[in-house]
C-alpha cells in the first residue's frame, strides 16, 4: 500500500493523535534548542485550520518509569508560546475556557476516566500528553498500550521522523487501530532524502564526521556506491589514521572499528579523502599548545581537535564543484573555539554552493547546529530533524515508522 500523506488528504473536524519528535535538550527547565519543535508547527497549524482537535504525544530521554526531570512540560510551554495559546497544566479537570488553550495533560492516559477527560476537550484547544516513555508499553511496541492511545482519537498522524527508526507503540503499533497519515514534516524528510538517495546529481560528495563510525558505516557503504568523493573527518578520520599505524595520541576514536576502516578504504580507495593536516593541542587544550601538523606527526600527549587549513581548501574544492552533497558530523570540536574553524568554514562553503547549484542535505544534531550558527540553514535544501533515522534511511533501510504508514 502507498503512504497516505496529510497534504493530499482532507481531514476535517476530527480528533487527531499527532506523534511528534520533542526529544530536545532541556536546560534549567527550558528547551535548549527549538529547531525540532519549530519544524512540527506547520502540521499542527494545518490540522487546526481544518477544525481538528489535536492531541500531541512524544517522548523525552530514556526514563525508568515516571521521572519528572524528563517531563514534556518545557516542550509544551514552548509550543503554547509559539502557537500563541494560553498554557494550562492539569491532571484531571479540563474545562472549556472560551479561548484557545494548550493543555498539558499529566493524568494517566490509559485510565478510562482520564481518557474521557481528554476526549471532552473542545476542538479549539491543543492537548499535549506527558512523556510516553513513562509507560513501559511505549518502547516495547505493546499493542495493548497502542490500542489505549488509539482510543483517544479518530485519526493518527506521524510527524516524528527522528523516531521513525524505532519500533515504538506510538510510532508503529498504533497504526493498526487508526486511519494513519504521514505528516508534513515526515513527507518533507522523505522527499529531501530521496533526492540524494535515489537519483543524485553528479558530482555527488558525501562528507562524514563525528566520532562513531559504527552508526554511519552502512550509510557510507550505501551512499559510497553513488558518491564521487567521500570526505572523512573528525573522529572517523582518526580511526583511519589508527588503521594506518599513525600515532593519534589522546584523540577520541572508536578503536574497536579499525577493521571497518580498512574495509571501507579497500572498497572506496579512489573516492575517500582524509585530512592531510590537523590541529592538535594538549589534553587541557591550552592555547600555547595548539599547533598544525600532518596526521602522522601527532604526539602521544596531543589530541586531534580539528582539520587543518590545507584540508579545508581541499575539501572546499570538492564541495564547490558538487551538484549533490550529504553532510553528517562535524570536522572537530567545533563547540570549542578555535577548533570550530574547519566545521564553520565548510558549513559556509556548503551553504554557498547550495544557494547556487547543488542540492545539499545536512543532518545530525551537531551538524545542524553548526549550519545554523554559520547562518547557512536557509540556503540548505534539506536540513533533517533525524540523526539515526536519517542515517538509516540513507543506508537504504526500511524505517518501522514509515513502513507502518503503508
Amino acid at each position: 500500500m502507498a503512504i497516505k500523506y496529510l497534504s493530499k488528504s482532507s481531514i476535517k473536524n476530527k480528533t487527531v493523535l499527532l506523534r511528534v519528535d520533542v526529544n530536545v535538550p532541556i536546560k534549567n527547565g527550558k528547551v535548549g534548542d527549538e529547531f525540532r519543535i519549530d519544524q512540527i508547527l506547520p502540521t499542527i497549524r494545518h490540522l487546526l485550520k481544518a477544525g481538528n482537535k489535536v492531541i500531541i504525544c512524544g517522548h523525552l530521554g530514556r526514563p525508568k518509569g515516571k521521572d519528572i526531570s524528563l517531563s514534556l512540560k518545557p516542550a509544551a510551554e514552548l509550543l503554547a508560546n509559539l502557537l500563541k495559546f494560553k498554557f494550562v497544566e492539569t491532571d484531571h479537570r479540563l474545562p472549556d475556557y472560551g479561548i484557545s488553550h494548550l493543555i498539558f495533560y499529566t493524568g494517566d492516559i490509559v485510565d478510562e476516566k482520564c481518557q474521557k477527560q481528554i476526549q471532552s476537550v473542545p476542538a479549539k484547544d491543543v492537548v499535549v500528553l506527558e512523556n510516553l516513555r513513562f509507560y513501559e508499553g511505549e518502547e516495547k511496541n505493546d499493542p495493548v498500550f497502542a490500542k489505549k492511545l488509539s482510543q483517544l482519537a479518530d485519526v493518527y498522524v506521524n510527524d516524528a521522523f527522528g523516531v521513525d527508526h524505532r519500533n515504538a507503540a506510538s510510532v508503529s503499533a498504533v497504526t493498526k487501530y487508526l486511519p494513519s497519515f504521514c505528516g508534513l514534516l515526515v513527507e518533507q524528510e522523505i522527499k529531501g532524502l530521496d533526492a540524494v538517495l535515489k537519483k543524485p546529481q553528479h558530482p555527488f560528495v558525501l562528507m562524514m564526521g563525528g566520532i562513531k563510525i559504527s552508526d554511519k558505516v552502512e550509510t557510507i557503504k550505501h551512499l559510497g556506491e553513488k558518491a564521487d568523493k567521500i570526505l572523512l573527518c573528525g573522529g572517523i578520520a582518526n580511526l583511519f589514521y589508527l588503521s594506518k599505524g599513525f600515532e593519534i595520541g589522546l584523540s577520541k576514536v572508536e578503536s574497536a572499528a579499525v577493521a571497518t576502516a580498512r574495509q571501507l578504504e579497500r572498497n572506496f580507495k579512489s573516492k575517500i579523502i582524509l585530512p592531510i593536516d590537523v590541529v592538535v593541542a594538549n589534553e587541557n587544550m591550552d592555547k600555547s599548545s595548539i599547533r598544525v601538523c600532518a596526521p602522522y606527526e601527532v604526539g602521544k600527549k596531543e589530541i586531534i581537535l580539528d582539520a587543518g587549513p590545507k584540508t579545508i581548501l581541499i575539501f572546499a574544492k570538492e564541495l564547490k564543484i558538487a551538484k549533490a552533497i550529504v553532510w553528517n558530523g562535524p570536522l572537530g570540536r567545533f563547540e570549542h573555539k578555535p577548533f570550530d574553524m574547519a566545521t564553520m568554514s565548510l558549513a559556509r562553503v556548503i551553504g554557498g554552493v547550495a544557494s547556487r547549484k547543488a542540492f545539499a542535505v545536512v543532518g545530525g544534531g551537531e551538524t545542524v547546529n553548526a549550519v545554523r550558527l554559520a547562518h547557512q540553514a536557509e540556503h540548505i535544501d534539506h536540513v533533517s530533524t533525524g540523526g539515526g533515522a536519517m542515517l538509516e534511511y540513507l543506508a537504504g533501510k526500511a524505517l518501522p515508522g514509515i513502513e507502518a504508514l503503508k
